[in-house]
């Protein structure tokens, strides 16, 4: 009787999981190529993943208007050592998990959590729960982190993939607008950072502004990007950040499938990061070819000056890559 009633459960089981697994959007994104990273004369070339990753994510129709959706995405580290590169630390912005695995491995195997949320969207707008990219990256820094590799590394606030967070999208006509509240574990306070941002369209163009302030922080960070800048063939992108004494500007320039890329920062002596000094530079370029469905080749340079007086903190990165997306 036991392995009777075993089974029907098992088969009552499996049909109801069933249909809700092939509701669900699987997804992956091989990047694996040769790299090259020089950093102060110590040059190390090997085959590794560049930001590999795997997923899955689905919605469900709700009623009444109502949606509901949901995702999950991990980054996959292939075998080499990683060169650990300067990014700015948590001064300005909480902990998170932003980190890529291929650059935390030591060798073997690395998975690391890039998007994990929940949500419910509408005619009222969306609200976002967990961790993803939120109001002030959405704004004023993601639309022009176009670089695989090489961007982030000199401005004032990079927020990247930020958990702990609960965010609000909406628009009013051409404009969109969000919101972020932090509540992040082991915070002073109930509400430990906030984000407020829009972008406006202004012609051809579009301006995106965030204000971000955190209780970490004395100061609250302000940017600015303005994209859509054409030049004959080519269309330029400028953003620029502040927090008190810190200021950093960027540029990128897209030219078909080149891009051209360039951070600088200014502030005082180790304010980006313990390992940086007043005057951070980043520029980088890089190529895309699509080789036919689902499969593209990546180039890419870049050169990081940390301005700190010393070569050995300098980084020069090569990258020839070859994606192929799995659906």
């Amino acid at each position: 009787m036991k392995l009777k009633t075993s089974a029907i459960a098992l088969a009552v089981a499996g049909s109801i999981a069933t249909p809700m697994a092939a509701q669900a959007d699987l997804y992956a994104s091989a990047r694996i190529g040769i790299k090259s990273v020089d950093t102060g004369g110590d040059n190390n070339i090997e085959v590794a993943g560049v930001s590999s990753r795997f997923g899955m994510r689905t919605e469900t129709d709700l009623g009444n208007g109502m949606t509901a959706f949901g995702r999950y995405e991990f980054g996959v580290a292939t075998e080499g050592a990683a060169i650990n590169i300067s990014v700015p630390d948590d001064t300005l912005v909480p902990a998170d998990a932003n980190t890529d695995p291929d650059e935390v491995s030591s060798g073997g195997l690395n998975v690391t959590r890039r998007h994990a949320y929940v949500g419910l969207k509408g005619d009222f707008g969306s609200l976002t729960l967990g961790q993803t990219y939120h109001t002030f990256y959405n704004h004023v820094v993601g639309p022009a982190d176009i670089p695989w590799v090489g961007s982030g590394i000199a401005m004032v606030s990079y927020t990247g993939r930020t958990s702990q967070a609960a965010s609000y999208a909406g628009s009013a006509g051409a404009i969109t607008y969000g919101l972020t509240a932090y509540f992040l574990e082991g915070g002073e306070e109930d509400l430990d950072g906030t984000e407020l941002a829009a972008t406006f369209p202004i012609g051809d163009m579009s301006l995106g502004v965030g204000f971000q302030d955190f209780e970490v922080n004395d100061d609250p960070t302000v940017g600015l990007l303005l994209s859509g800048i054409a030049l004959g063939d080519a269309s330029l992108q400028v953003g620029f950040q502040n927090n008190d004494n810190l200021d950093s500007i960027l540029l990128h320039v897209d030219i078909g499938n080149i891009y051209v890329h360039y951070e600088g920062g200014m502030g005082d002596d180790g304010a980006f990061s313990s390992d940086q000094g007043e005057d951070p530079t980043l520029f980088a370029v890089g190529y895309t070819k699509s080789l036919g469905r689902k499969t593209t080749a990546w180039f890419e340079a870049h050169s990081i000056d940390n301005d700190t007086g010393d070569s050995d903190d300098d980084v020069t990165g090569l990258y020839a890559t070859l994606k192929y997306d799995i659906e």
